[in-house]
């Protein structure tokens, strides 16, 4: 059975409604899609992970002045890391998502205050606040109050309203629904789920399913060879695609993108019912998930610096989505063991806390910095940028093992992150890093 995707993967576990959802401590989770369609290749490398961290890495640390890039290692197949090679961004996708949504949302008459029921394609309620709308506004800032089911993730094939029909096989005794005590927009909840009812909104309102959208609205207008599940992606870019590695019985084991699907096909997990299921027969407006809106895209270290230097270049709804609509409080939330301290629509806002269990990511303006985490399937990438100071980091690291993981030792990051984000500061000529 699929587990939850997170931004972040950590060690222990809580209880939420009637599922079990592992926090900032526990486990990388599977996601929803293309999963099937590439895993399983072994390849063998020389020795065990070393005091580096994993077979690879890379980062670019960009400025009005100044760019800095850094690639070290092999993705497991014999080739080297480079800064054009696509790989699985895991939850950074849910930024990008977000980034194309935000604006449709705001050209309707009630904008980002939207009852998402309006255009969703079913009545969504939260069966302990049936008269509360849950609006775009919650499912971006992941305040919906919903979590991810055992059924996590709705395969292609299936609607995605048997998640939350009573009865219908998807549904599980209501466990996509969380805590009744608190109504939507009250707690945040990080559940995938919500950009997976958002892309499903989006497809409702533009016609367009999800990954052509997301290729109209934002990566062909930037000139980016990136897409949902490899949809729209080249033959070229998927012939240098990276794989998520785990370390396992001494060999570097694939766990994604170990073979991409050719060109032009992309992938996705179809229901064990409709084993024929092809890329024509996914409809728009039928299944958020079929796409992993919330991890599934592909895209380079390349790629993601560009967007992030035209996040910096062209705010426009930028600009609302980096408002926190969410800070920590003193009633807590579920926030991958204190990864997410504020949140903003479809973008981690860092507060700035300092130590060990903090988000000084950055240093002493850690506050002034926006982006996203993210972390599946051995990778953990990050894009983040500085709107006061015109910086931008993009990183990724691969082979992180899922659990007993490097504790940060100056933030609630691993000591890898911490290190790579503090070699990026440095080129920037920051005098201190994390922490």
């Amino acid at each position: 059975m699929p587990a939850k995707e997170f931004g972040r993967s950590p060690f222990d576990t809580r209880q939420h409604s009637a599922v079990a959802l592992p926090s900032r401590r526990l486990i990388a989770a599977v996601s929803a899609a293309g999963v099937a369609a590439s895993l399983g290749k072994a390849t063998a490398m020389a020795g065990p992970p070393g005091p580096s961290f994993g077979p690879c890495s890379g980062i670019i640390a960009s400025s009005p002045l100044t760019r800095f890039t850094q690639v070290r290692g092999e993705t497991g197949d014999g080739r080297a890391f480079r800064l054009d090679r696509p790989f699985r961004i895991a939850s950074v996708s849910k930024l990008m998502a977000a980034r194309v949504i935000v604006p449709i949302a705001q050209a309707l008459p009630d904008g980002l205050e939207a009852d998402v029921s309006d255009h969703l394609g079913f009545r969504l309620r939260r069966p302990a606040w049936p008269d509360h709308p849950i609006r775009l506004r919650h499912l971006l800032s992941h305040t919906s109050g919903l979590r991810n089911g055992p059924s996590y993730p709705v395969p292609a094939g299936r609607r995605l309203v048997e998640a939350f029909t009573p009865g219908a096989r998807s549904y599980d005794a209501g466990a996509w629904f969380g805590p009744d005590a608190f109504p939507p927009g009250k707690r945040f909840g990080y559940a995938d789920v919500n950009y997976a009812l958002l892309a499903q909104w989006a497809e409702q309102v533009t016609g367009l399913r999800f990954d052509r959208l997301m290729r109209e609205r934002l990566f062909d207008p930037a000139g980016i060879d990136a897409g949902y599940n490899w949809s729209g992606v080249t033959a070229r870019a998927r012939s240098l695609a990276a794989p998520g590695l785990r370390w396992e019985g001494g060999t570097w084991v694939a766990q994604v993108d170990a073979a991409p699907p050719t060109w032009p096909a992309p992938t996705f997990l179809a229901a064990e019912e409709r084993p024929g299921l092809t890329d024509g027969d996914i409809q728009p407006g039928e299944n958020g998930f079929a796409f992993a809106p919330q991890g599934g895209l592909r895209i380079s270290l390349e790629g993601m610096d560009r967007l992030a230097r035209l996040f910096l270049a062209d705010p426009g709804p930028m600009s609302r989505m980096e408002v926190p609509a969410w800070r920590i409080g003193p009633g807590g939330a579920d926030d991958e063991g204190g990864v997410f301290q504020a949140y903003g629509l479809g973008v981690q806002v860092l507060t700035g806390r300092r130590g060990p269990e903090g988000d000084a990511f950055f240093g002493p303006d850690s506050a002034d910095w926006r982006g996203h985490l993210g972390d599946a399937y051995g990778w953990m990438t990050g894009l983040f940028w500085n709107r006061r100071t015109g910086e931008s980091l993009a990183w990724a690291l691969n082979g992180m093992p899922e659990t007993d993981r490097p504790a940060g030792r100056r933030t609630v990051l691993t000591s890898p992150e911490e290190d790579l984000i503090a070699l990026g500061l440095s080129a920037l000529g920051r005098k201190t890093g994390p922490g």
